[in-house]
């Protein structure tokens, strides 16, 4: 069986317009933005005609019933065979983005705005409205209810609830193996099922790390540059330099390019970042103490009384503060503050 390309995708567009009228196929045309990218409203279309936004909506359902019971070409039952498939593989569902991106990867706005439409014209395939509680998707008709991916999304959502924390989709589908609906996830693909689900609704999202969240918890917020530098230092697992930070930041979220010194500004002074060098950032939750080079000698003493040898200080250092062994050593060297013994040890006064 071939692929499907925009080529396709353009000619049964260009079939289906050729079956209706020149007034029809304009409100076609604007309403799922056939042509340009941006979608009209009903009102605006009305305007345009010098119709009512009503006679509008009723000629979109008319036609549209029209090409359900059609007879149809090749390439128009090959697309809806690709994307039933889609629909089947992911356990009866699909978002728009899904089915386009897996039958044209790197599809373009415009492409995907007449791919969807193709899919309206097919008596197979149901599309459920987006509401308050989820966004639109695809189902097969007769098929999966609305009521069933309710029911799972509620599960996760209460469970994520009591343990406050974003987790991993292998996590979250352990969670639903204690159910009853345990069989429907453990058939080929589960995991790749339940992150359709998850992707519905509104109220859940997955950030940069993978891991799936409550929308508005700041570990999957994404809002601001301070918990965008907080996702990319975990993702990394490293200390990074601010002005590194701020290219994974651009380069990860590109609709609002953000500023080094910006990000510089904001991490300094949030707890959750430890400077651990000039300009370097790590997070606190990886055990790393802020401070100067003395300060962090100090606490290490405050832990141990016995003397400590000149290399146990310096790795223990090291493992907070990205600075010179000798920077470590000419702060050692304070009669101030520390002692040194035979053989290289040293205590605090």
């Amino acid at each position: 069986m071939k692929n499907i390309t925009t080529n396709i995708i353009n000619q049964v567009v260009e079939e289906l317009l050729a079956k209706v009228n020149q007034r029809s196929a304009y409100i076609l045309k604007a309403r799922f933005g056939l042509k340009k990218k941006e979608k009209q409203s009903l009102g605006k279309i009305g305007d345009n005609l010098e119709i009512t936004r009503e006679r509008v909506r009723q000629i979109e359902s008319m036609v549209l019933k029209q090409f359900k019971k059609s007879k149809k070409s090749e390439s128009f039952k090959l697309i809806i065979k690709k994307t039933i498939e889609i629909i089947e593989k992911h356990g009866g569902l699909a978002v728009d983005e899904a089915i386009a991106k897996f039958l044209i990867p790197n599809i373009s706005q415009l492409d995907e705005n007449r791919l969807m439409f193709i899919l309206k014209c097919s008596k197979k395939l149901n599309f459920n409205k987006s509401t308050l509680k989820n966004y639109s998707f695809w189902s097969l008709s007769g098929g999966l209810k609305i009521k069933v991916v309710n029911e799972m999304n509620n599960l996760v959502i209460k469970e994520l609830n009591k343990i406050k924390k974003s987790i991993k989709i292998k996590d979250i589908k352990n969670i639903i193996l204690r159910t009853e609906r345990k069989n429907f996830f453990l058939k080929e693909n589960g995991e790749k099922k339940l992150v359709m689900f998850l992707l519905i609704n509104k109220s859940l999202k997955m950030n940069l790390l993978g891991e799936w969240g409550i929308k508005n918890w700041r570990s999957v917020s994404e809002r601001g540059n301070k918990e965008k530098a907080y996702l990319v230092l975990k993702k990394k697992n490293k200390p990074l330099h601010f002005r590194i930070i701020t290219e994974h930041i651009n380069f990860y979220w590109k609709k609002k390019k953000s500023l080094s010194q910006t990000v510089h500004n904001e991490l300094i002074k949030d707890d959750r970042f430890v400077l651990v060098g000039r300009g370097t950032y790590g997070l606190s939750e990886w055990g790393l103490k802020g401070g100067t080079v003395k300060e962090i000698i100090v606490s290490l003493f405050k832990e141990k009384s016995d003397p400590l040898h000149v290399d146990e200080i310096v790795k223990y250092v090291l493992s907070h503060k990205e600075v010179k062994r000798t920077t470590i050593l000419v702060n050692l060297s304070d009669q101030c503050c520390f002692v040194k013994k035979q053989k290289n040890y040293y205590f605090i006064k």
